[in-house]
């Protein structure tokens, strides 16, 4: 592994663990990427793309979100959240930790990367603190999936109205998980929606934080948060000035196998970013870094950081 790991407290007292990816001594400092991960992972397992931003100049921070990884193991209560709003929460700990970059590189250049849950977060992060920002990347997002969603909103609500926000529920659980994977039939795992990369899968599979069962609380809040922030609103209250790279494979359930992420740039278009580039992936799942072309897409973040984020 080539980061650190730190904590910070966040404005209600929670201890919020990070990781820190120094940037190569040897090469001119190229600015700052925080990097915001997906549901039921963690910020180490981004350590492939953090390197190599590091080796050519950047320093990398990532912390794990609440729930999740090393935030979760300090109280040994993994997916357990009992705040009022998921999104409303973990978007003011990514801020804290911007402050906290801010202080430790002064005046930087400062790139945010989300993927999956990780990318809503930082499409809501941006619609409040997108003037902060000088680039953006999106990695499997997606568009309000409104079967599934609408279902899980009206399933959620109906569940929390008798068991409280706190609680888990194996059925939404697998509701939520499953309905993903029944697009890979026959599944040799659970996680075959993620990558064809088996090794990839496998890896993660047997990773011991992996989490997924969280309180119903963290079902709710994401469901409800990919709602609004696919409505022209979210769309209108990010900054036409920055520049906003976002990647898909388009066999990914997440984005709709390539149809509801294009619903995503194209609101994006409709609203007038002047600085807007896609790329869709043949063949690639929901995990493109731990796709099979893993190096491609790693080379083609590279490259198009190169051409916006000058020495």
């Amino acid at each position: 592994m080539h980061y650190k790991t730190n904590t910070f407290s966040s404005k209600d007292g929670e201890t919020i663990c990070y990781y820190r990816w120094t940037a190569n001594k040897n090469v001119p400092f190229k600015g700052v990427v925080q990097i915001s991960h997906g549901i039921g992972e963690y910020a180490g397992r981004y350590d492939s793309i953090a390197h190599k931003l590091q080796n050519v100049g950047y320093e990398v921070y990532a912390n794990d979100h609440r729930a999740h990884g090393k935030t979760a193991e300090i109280k040994r209560l993994f997916g357990y959240y009992e705040g009022s709003d998921y999104f409303v929460d973990v978007v003011e700990d990514m801020h804290e930790l911007a402050e906290l970059m801010k202080v430790n590189h002064p005046g930087a250049k400062f790139v945010l990367f989300g993927h999956s849950m990780g990318s809503l977060l930082s499409r809501k992060y941006v619609t409040q603190y997108g003037d902060e920002l000088d680039a953006l990347i999106l990695s499997g997002t997606a568009s309000f999936i409104k079967g599934l969603g609408n279902i899980g909103l009206l399933s959620t609500k109906a569940v929390v109205a008798f068991r409280g926000r706190t609680r888990g529920n194996s059925v939404l659980k697998s509701f939520f998980f499953d309905e993903f994977n029944k697009k890979f039939k026959p599944n040799r795992t659970k996680l075959d929606w993620l990558s064809t990369d088996e090794a990839q899968v496998d890896l993660f599979e047997a990773d011991p934080y992996r989490v997924e069962n969280f309180s119903l609380g963290v079902f709710q809040d994401v469901i409800k948060n990919s709602k609004y922030l696919n409505q022209e609103d979210a769309f209108k209250a990010t900054p036409k000035d920055l520049p906003v790279l976002i990647f898909s494979g388009d066999k990914d359930p997440v984005g709709e196998m390539g149809k509801g992420v294009k619903r995503v740039v194209n609101q994006y278009e409709k609203t007038g970013i002047n600085d807007l580039t896609f790329h869709l992936y043949e063949g690639g799942r929901h995990e493109m870094l731990n796709e099979t072309n893993s190096e491609e897409v790693e080379t083609d973040i590279l490259n198009w950081l190169k051409e916006r984020i000058h020495d």
